[in-house]
């Protein structure tokens, strides 16, 4: 079992990863797409590359948010009606 440390480490390093494929999107939307003869067409590198960016960039917004905006809940104490109250009143 693994603690919360090491989660935490393990989903920094997953948002890094998400940067380079973001940056790897990017790549293949602004520059490979300009290239005139590329093999498999510029509509595909296009959203491929926006595909990529897509997807990284939702990763990366919800494990940020995850980690570091969590809301704290607020425990409430459990109050338990008792069957005898009214015996326990009179």
């Amino acid at each position: 079992m693994s603690s919360r440390r090491e989660r935490r480490k393990r989903k920094l390093i997953l948002v890094f990863i998400s940067c380079i494929v973001f940056g790897i999107g990017y790549f293949f939307l602004n520059v490979v797409s300009k290239i005139y003869e590329v093999p498999l067409g510029l509509t595909f590198h296009v959203i491929f590359g926006c595909t990529l960016m897509a997807i990284s960039g939702i990763y990366i917004g919800y494990t940020i948010k995850q980690l570091y905006f969590t809301k704290k809940r607020k425990r409430t104490k459990r109050v338990y009606l008792d069957e005898n109250s009214d015996e326990n009143s009179k």
